[in-house]
């Protein structure tokens, strides 16, 4: 029996679509919503009832909270599944949606006031004794404050929205001279991604490895960790390719961040999905808690596809009151997965968002393929959200065979009418150094001038070909027009012929 008749996706893109096709195939009807900007969007089309919840702007539908619930009354929905991002981790937005009598697919509003924001969840990490990252645990009010920390701490330092996620708001700062701007810019990214302008400091790691772990619970106090993902290749803090199981991990290193995950979960009564963040130092081996994001993570594909668990139906059924159905004793890892995060920026640009419609659109297949698409040839990609247009996903029996699969699937990846990552990461799959696991959160950033030249060599080319091409055809064109000019010129009438004859000869001939 389905635990829930009909739910509402405050989201959009491609994981409104995800979450819908575990609905639908739950047994459940499937509720949209959509601003302005998405009124014609694939997931609009794609759910059961669809509804208008404001303009383009974030702030005026898909953060709006009252609008949402309203909407969701009018609806008759018995739950609301957030999605990532958004309203996500939004402890005001869960309240509104218990206070409303249904249910927040996630954790409850009493665990989402525990941990508000990033810094409360290193309060709670240190008296689990799991292990931070140096830095306060308080937001920074003023530039003076983040001075101040700054020098006691020691530069480079991180500026984080304390209540948000996905790399929003992160910035790193070097040096005094930078840090006023980057407070400033900071904050507004941090208000207007999540609504919140609070920010903080922490010690910023040079070359860390980025690992988190899926973390699941039961409202029971029952615990799991389908293990880890590595998600170490990012730009601007924000990742672009994650696969599990980490490369850069021994067996025990495993067992360690899993137990401290699950010492993490027991503090709070943590229940749902629920992902553990850490900086890794293959240098001295130790782990440091970033944070937790209290929600589906973008890259569940990859533990989806390792463990053979399909994590947004396990979310709705905890989140329904069921009892967690395995033991860590059941989990085997299987494979190796890896995820691509598909952004419609151009690489060549310093990864400047794009926008405009689709004009071409082919999904690769075949064994070992998933691409989860919130696009469609003709679907307009809006200036106002997060770039995030698909995710490709590959899996192989081994990381080597995995990587594999991944190139052809870049190569057969077809989307015409903005630039995408996609060039990126085909050169990122034939590098060495990401064959080999050598690589730290520092590897975009150091290899970026490389793959931008080889990436500027091909579009030249690209461009020569096209050229050469328009200017055969526009000579074929013109050989063809002086033909026919030729044969219309050779060519006379017969009133022109026998008039000019008649005209000249004394003969009458008719």
């Amino acid at each position: 029996m389905p635990p829930f008749n009909k739910i509402l996706v405050a989201n959009r893109g491609e994981i409104a679509i995800r979450v819908m096709k575990a609905i639908k195939e739950m047994g459940m009807k499937a509720v949209a919503v959509y601003s302005d900007a998405d009124k014609y969007a694939p997931h609009v089309k794609y759910a059961d009832e669809a509804y208008w919840i404001g303009p383009p702007p974030a702030l005026e539908s898909y953060l709006n909270i009252e609008r949402i619930i309203d909407v969701a009354e009018k609806a008759h929905v018995d739950a609301i599944h957030p999605g990532y991002g958004f309203l996500s981790e939004n402890a005001k937005f869960v309240e509104a949606v218990e206070k409303a009598g249904m249910t927040f697919i996630g954790p409850s509003s009493l665990v989402m006031n525990r941990i508000k924001d990033k810094l409360e969840g290193k309060m709670i990490a240190r008296k689990a004794g799991v292990p931070t990252s140096p830095g306060p645990l308080t937001p920074i009010e003023s530039v003076d404050e983040a001075l101040k920390v700054a020098n006691e701490i020691g530069y480079p330092i991180m500026l984080k929205a304390a209540g948000g996620g996905a790399g929003v708001g992160i910035i790193r700062v070097d040096n005094p001279n930078e840090l006023a701007e980057a407070f400033e810019r900071s904050k507004r990214l941090a208000y207007s991604a999540f609504g919140r302008a609070e920010i903080y400091i922490e010690k910023a790691a040079i070359k860390p490895k980025h690992i988190e772990t899926q973390l699941i619970g039961d409202k029971y106090g029952n615990y799991v960790v389908a293990f880890e993902r590595e998600c170490t290749i990012q730009r601007r803090n924000q990742k672009l390719i994650e696969e599990a199981p980490s490369p850069s991990i021994t067996d025990e290193e495993r067992k360690e961040i899993i137990e401290a995950s699950i010492r993490f979960g027991k503090e709070i009564n943590y229940f749902t999905l629920g992902t553990m963040e850490f900086v890794f130092s293959p240098i001295t081996r130790e782990f440091y808690f970033l944070e937790i994001n209290k929600r589906v993570q973008v890259e569940h594909t990859v533990t989806e596809l390792i463990t053979g668990i399909d994590l947004v139906k396990l979310q709705i059924r905890l989140a329904a009151g069921e009892y967690l159905p395995f033991s860590q004793e059941d989990l085997r890892i299987r494979g190796h997965a890896i995820q691509f995060r598909i952004n419609a920026e151009d690489p060549l640009s310093n990864f400047t968002p794009q926008s405009g419609y689709i004009t071409y659109y082919k999904e690769p297949t075949g064994p070992g393929i998933r691409v989860d698409s919130g696009i469609e040839a003709g679907t307009w990609v809006p200036p106002y959200y997060d770039p995030l247009v698909s995710k490709l996903i590959v899996y192989g029996q081994s990381r080597d065979y995995a990587i594999q699969v991944g190139l052809r699937a870049l190569n057969d990846y077809k989307i015409g009418g903005v630039r995408t990552t996609i060039p990126l990461y085909k050169l990122i799959l034939q590098d060495p150094d990401f064959w080999e696991g050598n690589f730290t959160t520092a590897y975009i950033s150091e290899k970026i001038d490389h793959f931008t030249n080889i990436l500027k060599q091909e579009q030249e080319a690209q461009i020569a070909i096209v050229a050469s091409l328009y200017n055969r055809g526009l000579l074929k064109r013109r050989k063809v027009e002086d033909r026919q000019k030729v044969i219309i010129n050779s060519q006379k009438s017969n009133w022109k012929t026998y008039g000019i004859i008649s005209q000249s000869s004394p003969r009458v001939l008719w």
